[in-house]
Protein backbone atom coordinates (compact mmCIF):
# COMPACT_ATOMS: atom_id res chain seq x y z
CA UNK A 1 0.00 0.00 0.00
CA UNK A 2 1.32 3.52 -1.14
CA UNK A 3 -0.40 5.50 1.99
CA UNK A 4 -0.99 4.75 5.35
CA UNK A 5 -3.71 7.31 7.79
CA UNK A 6 -1.20 6.84 11.12
CA UNK A 7 0.57 9.50 12.24
CA UNK A 8 -0.61 12.91 13.74
CA UNK A 9 -1.95 13.90 10.59
CA UNK A 10 -1.90 17.55 11.60
CA UNK A 11 0.07 20.03 9.46
CA UNK A 12 1.93 22.77 10.59
CA UNK A 13 -0.15 25.46 9.37
CA UNK A 14 -3.40 25.39 8.14
CA UNK A 15 -3.73 25.93 4.57
CA UNK A 16 -4.99 29.23 2.89
CA UNK A 17 -8.37 29.26 1.05
CA UNK A 18 -6.67 30.40 -1.98
CA UNK A 19 -4.28 26.56 -2.41
CA UNK A 20 -5.65 24.81 -4.75
CA UNK A 21 -3.57 21.76 -5.24
CA UNK A 22 -3.45 19.43 -8.98
CA UNK A 23 -3.60 16.19 -8.29
CA UNK A 24 -2.39 13.25 -10.37
CA UNK A 25 -2.54 9.54 -9.97
CA UNK A 26 -3.53 6.51 -12.20
CA UNK A 27 -4.56 4.41 -8.84
CA UNK A 28 -8.06 5.48 -8.39
CA UNK A 29 -7.71 4.09 -4.74
CA UNK A 30 -4.33 5.74 -4.21
CA UNK A 31 -5.20 9.03 -5.63
CA UNK A 32 -9.37 8.93 -3.43
CA UNK A 33 -6.98 8.23 -0.27
CA UNK A 34 -4.76 11.55 -1.02
CA UNK A 35 -7.39 13.81 -2.04
CA UNK A 36 -9.38 12.70 1.25
CA UNK A 37 -6.24 13.43 3.06
CA UNK A 38 -5.90 16.91 1.26
CA UNK A 39 -9.43 17.84 1.70
CA UNK A 40 -10.04 17.26 5.50
CA UNK A 41 -6.72 19.58 5.81
CA UNK A 42 -8.49 22.23 4.29
CA UNK A 43 -6.91 22.39 0.62
CA UNK A 44 -8.49 22.57 -2.77
CA UNK A 45 -8.03 19.36 -5.06
CA UNK A 46 -8.70 19.05 -8.27
CA UNK A 47 -8.13 15.36 -9.70
CA UNK A 48 -6.06 14.08 -12.90
CA UNK A 49 -6.22 10.63 -13.81
CA UNK A 50 -3.08 10.85 -15.72
CA UNK A 51 -0.88 13.50 -17.67
CA UNK A 52 -3.21 13.88 -20.29
CA UNK A 53 -6.09 14.13 -18.21
CA UNK A 54 -4.34 17.22 -16.20
CA UNK A 55 -3.49 19.21 -18.94
CA UNK A 56 -7.17 19.54 -19.42
CA UNK A 57 -7.83 20.20 -15.80
CA UNK A 58 -4.71 22.64 -15.47
CA UNK A 59 -6.11 24.21 -18.68
CA UNK A 60 -8.92 25.13 -16.85
CA UNK A 61 -7.77 26.18 -13.55
CA UNK A 62 -4.35 27.56 -14.38
CA UNK A 63 -4.19 30.52 -11.80
CA UNK A 64 -5.63 28.88 -8.69
CA UNK A 65 -2.96 25.43 -8.75
CA UNK A 66 -0.22 26.37 -7.08
CA UNK A 67 0.94 22.67 -6.79
CA UNK A 68 1.30 19.77 -8.84
CA UNK A 69 1.18 16.86 -6.91
CA UNK A 70 1.97 13.48 -9.20
CA UNK A 71 2.93 9.83 -9.47
CA UNK A 72 6.08 9.79 -11.71
CA UNK A 73 4.94 6.34 -13.77
CA UNK A 74 1.74 6.76 -15.15
CA UNK A 75 0.03 5.91 -18.84
CA UNK A 76 -0.35 8.47 -22.09
CA UNK A 77 1.86 11.00 -19.99
CA UNK A 78 4.08 10.61 -17.09
CA UNK A 79 4.83 13.02 -13.93
CA UNK A 80 7.92 14.39 -15.04
CA UNK A 81 6.93 14.81 -19.00
CA UNK A 82 3.43 16.54 -17.46
CA UNK A 83 5.26 18.81 -15.44
CA UNK A 84 7.50 19.97 -18.22
CA UNK A 85 4.64 20.82 -20.20
CA UNK A 86 2.75 22.66 -17.25
CA UNK A 87 6.30 25.01 -15.99
CA UNK A 88 6.49 25.65 -19.81
CA UNK A 89 2.85 27.91 -18.87
CA UNK A 90 3.19 28.81 -15.20
CA UNK A 91 7.33 28.71 -14.16
CA UNK A 92 6.45 29.47 -10.56
CA UNK A 93 4.52 25.92 -9.99
CA UNK A 94 5.68 23.92 -7.35
CA UNK A 95 6.12 20.21 -7.68
CA UNK A 96 5.83 17.54 -5.25
CA UNK A 97 6.69 14.03 -7.03
CA UNK A 98 5.46 10.62 -6.00
CA UNK A 99 6.75 7.11 -6.63
CA UNK A 100 6.50 3.90 -5.29
CA UNK A 101 9.56 2.83 -7.44
CA UNK A 102 13.81 3.85 -6.79
CA UNK A 103 14.25 6.48 -9.29
CA UNK A 104 16.64 8.98 -10.17
CA UNK A 105 15.61 12.42 -10.21
CA UNK A 106 17.41 15.78 -10.59
CA UNK A 107 14.79 18.38 -8.79
CA UNK A 108 14.74 21.53 -9.70
CA UNK A 109 14.41 24.24 -6.70
CA UNK A 110 10.55 24.52 -6.62
CA UNK A 111 10.41 20.82 -6.54
CA UNK A 112 10.55 17.83 -4.14
CA UNK A 113 10.16 14.11 -4.25
CA UNK A 114 7.87 11.38 -1.84
CA UNK A 115 8.68 8.26 -1.49
CA UNK A 116 5.73 5.57 -1.01
CA UNK A 117 5.44 4.34 1.48
CA UNK A 118 4.49 7.02 3.74
CA UNK A 119 1.93 8.28 6.02
CA UNK A 120 -0.85 11.10 6.36
CA UNK A 121 1.30 13.24 8.26
CA UNK A 122 4.23 13.26 5.71
CA UNK A 123 1.79 13.73 2.81
CA UNK A 124 0.44 16.68 4.52
CA UNK A 125 4.02 17.70 5.33
CA UNK A 126 5.75 17.66 1.88
CA UNK A 127 2.97 19.37 0.77
CA UNK A 128 2.76 22.45 3.48
CA UNK A 129 6.62 22.63 2.96
CA UNK A 130 6.50 23.04 -0.70
CA UNK A 131 3.98 25.48 -0.79
CA UNK A 132 5.65 27.30 2.03
CA UNK A 133 8.77 27.54 0.35
CA UNK A 134 9.90 30.41 -1.37
CA UNK A 135 9.92 30.26 -5.95
CA UNK A 136 13.60 30.33 -6.84
CA UNK A 137 13.78 31.06 -10.18
CA UNK A 138 15.75 29.21 -12.72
Amino acid sequence: MAFSDTGDGGASEAPLPSETILLVEDEPAVRALFAVALRQAGYQVLEARNGTEALAVFAEAREEIRLLLTDIRMPYLGGTELAAKLLKEKPELRLLYISGYPTRLELGPNSALLQKPFVRADLLRAVRDMLDRPIVSA
